[in-house]
């Protein structure tokens, strides 16, 4: 490789570095903002947790879940995938964590499938699994309780439609180096056994709460409140993990291209100190040669001349 071929290759990849740089440093940002998300989001819950806690101690609300079969139920999935690379397998790790998931929950119950982001609705289309919508990927914070209230609605169609017994929710979660893990949890009906704990759980203040409102609405309305927060969180969770996954992988790019560009100066050096060594050499040499040329009497027969 020549010294111009090495000089363009350095070029080149310190160029890649400040991209390398600028994409870690904005996913760094964006995961600070979903886990601020994140954070309001559950403390929100918990507001709505109290509420539900409020309602089951009133002697006037029974709480009966809805009766789902014990065997090959009707599921719908919501598989929430990315719309961007640069993250791995982290498509793929999920898509094949909930099929795994599925299988074992209803054998041979039918399935159907909510997709949102791009690649996670190949992955399905691919599998030719029976998808009833897909949308993509949020890319703000903004974008989150708006795209949770659009897959509400469809979540509501399909089970009317369809007559589903379960609504499952499959995202990835941050998790340390591993940058993430796919997680499933139920959306439909409410885990029974929390809100079994809930109706047991005693009130913490002097006096049970008073509820004017009727209780099937609030019920309604409360029920409404804990699916969008679900669905906000786990699209923010998801969101988080990507942009977390994204700033290892960068993370390892830039050390990989900190480790190349050490070797191409190295290289860089030695050929130059090689070239500068023969140049000087070449130098040296003529001078010698030149020295000798100079210093030759016109008597010294042992120069041989040209035969006319």
């Amino acid at each position: 490789m020549t010294l111009e071929q090495l000089n363009r290759r350095i070029k080149t990849t310190s160029d890649l570095g400040e991209i390398v740089n600028t994409m870690k440093m904005l996913s760094s940002v964006s995961v600070g903002q979903y886990e601020k998300a994140l954070a309001s989001l559950t403390q929100y819950a918990h507001t709505v947790q109290d509420a539900f806690h409020g309602l089951f101690t009133q002697d006037f609300f029974k709480y009966e879940p809805p009766k789902v079969p014990a065997q090959n139920p009707k599921v719908l999935s919501i598989l929430i995938g990315t719309d961007n690379g640069l993250v791995g397998k982290f498509n793929r790790t999920l898509f094949n964590f909930s099929q795994e998931y599925l299988q074992d929950l209803s054998p041979k119950g039918e399935k159907y499938f909510i997709t949102v982001g791009k690649r996670m609705g190949v992955l399905a289309q691919i599998d030719q699994l029976p998808i009833e919508a897909s949308y993509p990927g949020s890319n703000s914070v903004k974008e989150i309780a708006q795209n949770a209230t659009l897959i509400l609605t469809k979540i509501n169609e399909v089970v009317t439609k369809h007559k589903v017994d379960l609504v499952y929710l499959f995202n990835n979660k941050k998790k340390g180096a591993t940058a993430f893990t796919p997680r499933a949890r139920q959306l439909i009906p409410l885990p029974q056994e929390r809100m079994y704990q809930l109706k047991r759980k005693k009130w913490d203040g002097k006096t049970l709460p008073y509820i004017s409102a009727d209780k099937h609405e609030l019920f309604s309305a409360l029920l409404h409140e804990y699916l969008i927060i679900t669905l906000s969180h786990d699209l923010t969770s998801s969101l988080t993990s990507e942009h977390y996954t994204r700033m290892i992988h960068m993370q390892e790019a830039q050390k990989n291209i900190n480790d190349s560009l050490e070797n191409f100066n190295l290289e860089y050096q030695q050929l130059r100190q090689t070239q500068i060594t023969d140049e000087l050499i070449d130098i040296v040499s003529g001078a010698e040669e030149m020295n000798k040329k100079k210093n030759q009497s016109p008597l010294d027969f042992s120069v041989k001349k040209a035969v006319k």
